[in-house]
């Protein structure tokens, strides 16, 4: 009988079975059966995510081609729906980076059909930002084909349409890259601008000199002092130059490049560049304590909302900040520096203000942190030492600073407990005293700390009803390989309603760019969000107060 009851009832069943008469299940990489995400899903996972750093199960190189395989197939079918997709991450600044975007972009621009790729090549100016972008893109662009009369039109497009004061800065700070210049690009795109202006800009992209003539147009002043600043021959002439010309660092000769130089890009480089310095501007003699001038400079820039925005920061970026700056050393070489407390308080602050304003739900909420084996492998965006495990803990932050009434646990099956470290048994659940006033950093360090093991999703559910805990909204921040529990996270849920009267919601944060959910589609109770995307904790609200 006991046969007969299991194979029925889905309580009975345990997470390496998949639910009866649920034949969209699917056997994830840890061999548990979880839900498979819509295409759409999963390719917004991948735009959001990308694949560096692989895995646990999957190493970077295979789960780079699986999901790019996934990608080419889904711009076949659904061009417009990709471009539309890509558009909306971009000018939304939802995703750390803008590689998968490029190359999701690449590939419709070449594999799409014939709409599509029109589109493809008019959302262009608005993914690629910078030369930078624009030369990944030419790099994901040479692999899926070559350059055909509409990529030609695309890019001489992006050249004479670009405003012109951008462009110059592109001539000045984004020489080379991927093995493209800005001479490689013009001599295959042909563009012909009417304007002696922007022909003076592409002519010195080319040739290297400004042949300008009469033109004294404001926008070529950034090339004029480039020009200048090659033949600086102090630290302090080149930081005159940056001021007198707003020149950003990369303009100036590397050999010149001291204390005067990091001083005068405060002012002319933008925050990005602040957040991924502030390493150097310590090994230069700057940014040391008892140097109040040039830390509360740097403080006013990182935690203005304004400069947040202007400057396309994502929240992954200013997480890297921390995680380098507090380690007091570089990822790489052998620098090292005295670490300032305020600077670690305003990037801390800068990490809540880099998600926006987000509107608190006011509901109850139990967020379960996966803190699996699983999650301590891979990188998010690419960032060394960034595991979703700790970005479980960042995310969760925000949601803890927002919803007064919120409890938040780690999950795992603990080694000394029942069943062993890699689960089998009762796996334990860890408490975090995470608050509205846990630093960042705290909460990144507190993460570290908790031993890892198997995966049981379901134990936020579980606990609450066990323990009668009112919840109104369960967040679970998780790969989604999840194996080791006696009962299905999608079936944990539906008793946890059923004992407490509760229409709970479950909210399943995804943090890596895989086809798997603990989320049920079929219950319209259940979300799936992409993890560090910048919108997730305004969708978070918006679910868990039923607006959608």
């Amino acid at each position: 009988m006991k046969n007969y009851l299991k194979a029925i009832a889905p309580q009975r069943v345990n997470q390496r079975e998949p639910l009866p008469g649920r034949f969209d299940q699917v056997r994830n990489n840890a061999g548990g059966f979880v839900f498979e995400v819509s295409d759409e899903a999963r390719f917004l996972r991948f735009l959001i995510l990308g694949t560096e750093g692989g895995t646990y199960y999957v190493n970077e190189r295979a789960q780079t081609r699986l999901e790019t395989d996934f990608v080419t197939r889904f711009v076949r079918e659904h061009g417009m729906k990709a471009v539309q997709l890509i558009l909306d991450v971009a000018q939304r600044n939802r995703a750390p980076k803008a590689d998968p975007a490029l190359l999701a972009l690449a590939a419709v621009a070449k594999l799409g059909d014939l709409p599509a790729r029109k589109a493809a090549w008019n959302a262009l100016p608005q993914v690629a930002r910078t030369g930078t972008h624009l030369f990944h893109f030419l790099a994901f662009l040479q692999e899926f084909g070559g350059w055909g009369r509409l990529t030609r039109q695309g890019i001489s497009d992006l050249y004479l349409n670009t405003a012109l004061d951008r462009l110059a800065l592109w001539a000045v700070k984004y020489k080379a890259r991927d093995g493209w210049s800005h001479a490689d690009v013009l001599r295959l795109a042909h563009p012909k601008a009417e304007d002696p202006a922007r022909n003076a800009v592409l002519r010195f992209m080319v040739r290297g000199v400004l042949d300008d003539g009469e033109v004294t147009d404001e926008a070529l002043r950034v090339i004029r002092g480039h020009l200048l600043a090659q033949g600086a021959g102090s630290d302090a002439d080149a930081a005159q130059l940056m001021r007198e010309y707003r020149l950003p660092i990369e303009a100036v000769p590397t050999h010149v490049r001291g204390a005067g130089v990091y001083r005068a890009a405060l002012e002319t480089n933008g925050l990005t560049w602040t957040l991924r310095n502030l390493g150097n501007l310590a090994r230069v003699g700057l940014l040391v304590p008892g140097n109040w001038n040039v830390i509360q400079q740097v403080v006013e820039r990182l935690t203005d909302p304004q400069a947040l925005r202007r400057g396309h920061v994502h929240p992954i970026d200013v997480l890297k900040a921390l995680l380098v700056y507090r380690a007091g050393r570089g990822v790489k070489g052998s620098g090292t520096w005295t670490v300032v407390p305020q600077i670690v308080n305003a990037l801390d602050q800068a990490f809540m203000l880099a998600f926006a304003a987000v509107e608190p739900a006011n509901q109850r909420f139990v967020l379960g942190l996966d803190v699996s084996g699983s999650m301590d492998s891979g990188m998010i965006a690419g960032v060394p030492g960034l595991t979703p495990r700790l970005g479980t803990a960042a995310m969760a932050m925000v949601t803890t600073r927002t919803e007064a009434r919120s409890t938040a646990l780690a999950f795992s099956a603990v080694q000394g407990r029942t069943g062993g470290k890699w689960g089998g048994g009762e796996p334990g659940l860890t408490p975090l005293k995470f608050s509205a006033r846990t630093r960042l950093d705290d909460a990144v360090a507190s993460m570290q700390k908790i031993p890892m093991g198997g995966t049981d999703c379901a134990l936020p559910m579980l606990w609450a009803a066990r323990n009668r805990i009112e919840a109104d909204v369960f967040v679970v921040y998780t790969d989604n390989e999840t194996w080791a529990g006696a009962v299905h996270p999608a079936v944990a849920l539906q008793q946890y309603r059923e004992r407490m009267g509760i229409p709970a919601r479950l909210i399943v944060v995804g943090m890596t760019a895989t086809r798997f959910s603990i989320a049920d589609p079929a219950d319209a109770g259940m979300l799936d969000l992409v993890g560090f995307d910048s919108a997730a904790p305004q969708l978070m609200t918006e679910f868990a107060t039923g607006r959608f």
